[in-house]
Formats: structure tokens, sequence, C-alpha cells
């Protein structure tokens, strides 16, 4: 099953991000859109507990997730996800809050507002960075009201909600570093998006298009997001890229993706990836620089890499589930067995693994050739998407 074709029913169920815990043992805490009053949740490895720290109607259809500098826990949510029409209202970034100190959200302030599906979020100083496919847009508030007052639109027509725009990060050399789907951004005039994307896409320049169009800044009042027919059809591969702060020097890092929902990186500034497939298995992939990991290899696709030349292999096996969220932990907090690790979460199978790393070569793989389950959904409503480790 595609990934894509499940996202629709996560957001309807369980996210959530780690707290890191104190001394042994450890705190797990989750966004939920579950009905009030169930209690169902997953069940954690010894030594860590389960806590829910916000539900509907305070969020709908979470799917991104990052704190700010004050430790407050921005999420995006809101009705665009699956088929936005025109006339659809937009997607919200909320800051959750607790007033009474109990650890669970009680109140949701509205921060920005108008947005495509938003499908990743990454604060770089004042500025937070929102996936919101076709868009890649900065919101900043500059009265300190916590409401967004500038609306920068730093990159747009970059593909529809499906295998969108994800994984925004940015790393130790100072620049943002994003996945993107294979889903095709518009290339017309007046309509088209810069160029390293356009390459993915497989579309060739048009007469007057730059290769990178300025962005542009807008109002709280007048800012638009930009509209794209969610049944636009798919471009030649997605992958990896990065850029400057203010959008410059934008250049593919990774090609021969399908669907990476999201990358991280670990201590060293070294990568892990998902990316998805409906027929041939999920798998985990490390870009870098140069790197084509065969989705749609111009002479030679291949899917794993394994013992094929012309691609990269995979970091592991590849599995029926659909991988989205992953994150890498160190934190002396944590219990030392899940130090040093990585999470990944598995929508389809309703778990979040713990993937413990080896070098083979210069390669990343599992130790043991698999991972292990760290969160169990069984009979909860657990379908987990964003991961994100808590400032506490």
């Amino acid at each position: 099953m595609n990934h894509r074709d499940t996202e629709a029913q996560s957001r309807h169920f369980l996210r959530r991000y780690f707290s890191v815990p104190l001394g042994l043992c450890g705190s797990i805490s989750f966004l939920s859109a579950a009905e009030p009053g169930n209690t169902l949740l997953p069940s954690a490895s010894p030594g860590f507990t389960v806590e829910l720290v916000a539900r509907e109607p305070l969020i709908r259809n979470p799917c991104a997730m990052a704190f700010d500098s004050r430790g407050r826990l921005f999420v995006g949510q809101g009705p665009q996800y699956r088929n936005p029409k025109p006339t659809t209202p937009g997607d919200t970034v909320e800051i959750l809050i607790d007033t009474d100190g109990d650890g669970i959200a009680d109140k949701a302030k509205t921060f920005a507002r108008g947005l495509n599906c938003i499908q990743g979020l990454a604060w770089h100083g004042r500025d937070l960075y929102i996936a919101n496919s076709p868009d890649l847009t900065i919101v900043r508030d500059l009265d300190g009201d916590d409401e967004a007052d500038d609306y920068v639109l730093l990159y747009t027509d970059l593909g529809n909600i499906e295998h969108a725009l994800h994984g925004l990060n940015f790393a130790p050399d100072g620049k943002l570093y994003m996945s993107k789907g294979n889903s095709k951004g518009l290339n017309q005039p007046g309509r088209f998006a810069p160029k390293p994307f356009r390459e993915l896409f497989g579309l060739p320049d048009i007469p007057g298009a730059s290769d990178l169009p300025p962005p542009r800044t807008f109002t709280k009042e007048n800012y638009r997001a930009t509209y794209q027919d969610p049944k636009d059809d798919w471009g030649r591969h997605g992958g990896v890229l990065r850029a400057n702060p203010d959008g410059t020097a934008l250049e593919i890092v990774s090609r021969g993706l399908r669907n990476p929902w999201d990358i991280a990186f670990d201590d060293g500034f070294n990568w892990l990836g998902t990316d998805n497939d409906q027929s041939d298995g999920d798998r985990i992939f490390m870009p870098f620089f140069g790197a084509d990991f065969g989705w749609a290899h111009q002479w030679s696709p291949h899917w794993t890499g394994v013992g094929h030349v012309p691609t990269v292999p995979i970091s592991g096996p590849v599995f029926t589930g659909s991988g989205t969220g992953i994150v890498f932990t160190d934190t002396p907090g944590w219990p030392a067995e899940f130090r040093g690790v990585w999470f990944i979460n598995d929508y389809l199978h309703r778990t979040t693994f713990v993937y413990r790393p080896r070098w083979e070569g210069a390669l990343l793989q599992p130790v043991g050739g698999k991972w292990e389950p760290f969160l169990r959904g069984g009979g909860a409503l657990f379908n987990p998407v964003d991961l994100e480790l808590g400032p506490d």
C-alpha cells in the first residue's frame, strides 16, 4: 500500500513527540486526534511511560511539529489533506499551551494561517520554515504577539501534496536540507519551480524561466497560498536538496528517490531517511552529495542498490510498512541502551522502531540486519507520522 494512500487516515490519529527522560526511566508524550475518553495508548519498551498531551478539538489532522527556542511546541494542522479545492480553508500552525501545568495542552494559539497542507516545520532563529506544497513558506513574528506578521514565499510550484516537500532540517553547515517526493510542479509561463526542482521533475526549461525566482513577501492580511490540483501527475524522481537560509545556493544533494518522507542527521552529520513505494517495499536510505538511489535512474533503475553498481545501496532491508518520521538521539537523559540510536516511525505497522546503527564500510546498516520495536500500537489509535525530541 502506498504511504500517501494511508497518510490520510494517519493524520486522524496519533502524532507524538519524545520528551527526554530524567534518570533511567523515559517519558513519551503524544499528540492525538483520538475521540475524547479514548485511553488506548501504545505500549512502550520497559522503563518508559506514554502520555497524551493534546487531542481534538484542540488540533485537527496534525502532521508536522517543531519546538521553538523557548521550548514551545508548534503543530501544523488543519483540513487541507487530502483533496483540497481552491475554496478549502487553509491549514494553520498552532502553539500548544498548558495553562495549568499538568502536562496536557488545554489551549492553542494560532501562529500562522491560510497555508496549504503542512507536512514539515523547522525553526531557524525567529523564522519558521513551513513545507506546504506546492510552497515553501517562511513566517515570522515581528511584534512579539505570537502571531506571524511576515509571510515569505521562498519557493513555489514544487508539486502537489502527494509525494510532497517534507523533512525540513537545519544542519551544522548552516544550510536548510529538505526531502522532496516525485510529484511534479508546474512548468509554464509565470508558474515554474526553481531549476534544481525542475531537474528532479525531469522538466525542461521554458522561455523566461529563471533558475531561482525571487522570494515574495506578504503580510498576514494579504498572504495567499498557491493552489495546485492534487491530481496533477508525477515527475521523474524525488530527492534531497539543500539551500542557504535565504533560499540561495539551492542544489540537489541526492536523487533517485520516490517519496522520501523524512530525513534526519546524527551527531556526526550522517543522514538517514525514509522512502516509500507501493509495490517494492519501503526503504531506509543514507543520502550524501551526488548519491543516486535508483528510482527512475536514467539508464539503470534499481530499488535497493544491492549488487547494482549504478545505485547506492540502501541502509537496511526493504519492509512492507510505511516509513514516516525519523530522529537520532544521543541525549544523556536516555538510558544507555537507547543512546546513539535512531527512532523510525512505521505508520502501517503502527510501530516506532529502534534502529541501532553500525558501519559497513561507508554505509550505515542496522545491527543484526533489522530494527526492533520501541512503541507498539496494538489496539491503540496509533498511526505515527512526525517525530521530534522535546527540549525537556
